[in-house]
């Protein structure tokens, strides 16, 4: 056998975010150098594979604190300086960029609320939707000192105990509730728990308002398979008559967000694992990418950095691109902290996490922050194949990894996964102050018929990260 010529595999554009087929088989061999066919708590939206962000708790943001329980709900936007809301299963949070106050009034205790769902602000007031044990309701908190827990059943009638996502509009709010969409005009001070009914069967799992209409998401079926549609109401939503409609058909919608005038869905099919981003155009749905993992709901999602954040089976996702000129991407960023995590928002920028975890007699609660670096990372290319028509098998002389030029302690680990990870090679650490080329040759592997490249963070740096730019293998092929 003889040598042949000595190409070189370079994997870099990790902007590519997950191979298509990952979520079937992280031994994929579908897709381009960029690709991942696993990757954990990594951020490559920007083109570069590096860590992924951190978190750290926000002060009293945990048990000892203010958060003594679930937050299911962050507001998404700041109602004062550098002050917004966010509501649990009992309480209500007044939370800033860095604290959640505990003193005074608050946290606020939500009189018989087992559930808080959402909360929104209209007119120098603030509202909170919850369930009960038997149906639901609204509070109102003047942003000063008064709340009025019983404000919604008092006004109009109870809420379903059911999910309430709400999107606000000048004056106007629109609410799920249950089979019904409720509305609040708050310039006549009129509430209508039960302006629209879909009929018994049906849930609205989300409402947004985007390009002058407003975009019902309901789903029907009680169980196992369902169907979802997508319908639009005038914006005035005085009338009892829809405009439009779209449809997944027999799938289950999680949530709708627009983004620069493109309305983006979730969506999954009870037949296959995880679920589906796409987005609306006309009257279809057009898919870019399926996630392995549960479906999130409304109160699973933000935007950061022109992408969509969001939650599934507890870690965070990026769906999207940060600019035009990339292409989308579905990529798994960061941690939701604790196993079972609640909302996720960006009221202030940063992205927030609430989460909850028992451990032995114990259970733990937080709200947390993107910060600094995860430790807890890692990202795994597709299968390369090193078998051809003119040769059987391959070695791998060197492995070249350029990174940015790196900070004290700042490390990452490279192994090759030969043979459908039945041979591992040596660990390539990377590693030195100041330095951009690593070069490494001993590899301890021999002939190979394909591989992989993953890249550890386990042992690298919180404050200082590892940033790569390209992976460049040299090899060479024996002939047959």
């Amino acid at each position: 056998m003889t040598n042949k010529d000595q190409p070189t595999i370079t994997l870099e554009k990790f902007y590519a975010g997950f191979a298509p087929l990952a979520f079937m088989d992280d031994l994929t061999g579908v897709g381009g150098g960029g690709h991942a066919s696993a990757m954990k708590n990594c951020n490559v939206i920007g083109g570069n594979l590096t860590q992924g962000p951190g978190l750290a708790n926000l002060t009293a943001g945990t048990e000892a604190g203010a958060v003594d329980q679930l937050i299911n709900f962050i507001m998404d936007k700041a109602v004062a300086s550098n002050s917004s809301y966010a509501i649990g299963t009992s309480k209500l949070f007044q939370i800033s960029s860095t604290t959640v106050t505990n003193a005074g009034i608050w946290p606020h205790t939500v009189t018989n609320m087992t559930e808080g769902e959402s909360i929104f602000d209209l007119q120098g007031n603030l509202y909170y939707l919850y369930n009960k044990a038997s149906g639901g309701d609204i509070g109102k908190y003047d942003l000063a000192t008064t709340f009025t827990d019983g404000w919604g059943s008092a006004t109009d009638a109870a809420l379903e105990k059911a999910p309430h996502p709400v999107a606000v509009k000048e004056d106007i709010a629109v609410f799920g509730n249950g089979q019904y969409v409720g509305t609040y005009l708050a310039n006549s001070d009129t509430l209508t728990v039960q302006k629209l009914d879909f009929g018994a069967g049906t849930e609205v799992s989300d409402v947004i308002f985007a390009n002058n209409y407003w975009y019902l998401v309901v789903n029907s079926g009680v169980e196992g398979r369902k169907s979802g549609q997508v319908y639009l109401w005038n914006a005035g939503a005085l009338e009892t008559v829809l405009d439009d409609e779209t449809g997944v058909g027999i799938q289950e919608i999680g949530f709708i967000m627009m983004i620069n005038g493109v309305v983006w869905i979730a969506y999954k099919d009870a037949s296959e694992s995880g679920f589906v981003i796409g987005y609306i155009s006309g009257r279809q749905i057009v898919p870019m990418g399926r996630y392995i993992g549960t479906l999130p709901n409304f109160q699973q999602k933000t935007l950061y950095k022109g992408t969509i954040l969001l939650i599934s089976s507890g870690m965070i996702y990026s769906a999207g691109a940060i600019v035009p000129e990339l292409p989308f991407q579905l990529s798994q960023i960061g941690s939701g902290g604790y196993t079972t995590v609640g909302g996720l928002a960006a009221p202030f920028g940063t992205p927030m996490v609430a989460s909850t975890q028992t451990v032995g007699e114990t259970t733990y609660y937080k709200l947390a922050k993107f910060s600094g670096y995860s430790i807890d990372g890692s990202w795994e290319s597709i299968v390369l194949s090193l078998v051809g028509a003119d040769y059987i098998r391959g070695y791998i002389d060197s492995v070249t990894v350029i990174t940015k030029s790196l900070g004290a302690n700042a490390k990452a680990e490279i192994t090759i996964l030969a043979d459908q990870e039945a041979t591992t090679s040596s660990t390539l650490t990377v590693t030195g102050t100041g330095i951009k080329k690593h070069i490494f040759t001993s590899l301890n592997l021999g002939a190979v018929d394909d591989f992989k490249v993953k890249v550890s963070w386990t042992n690298g740096n919180a404050t200082n990260d590892c940033l790569i730019k390209k992976i460049i293998i040299k090899l060479h092929y024996l002939e047959g």
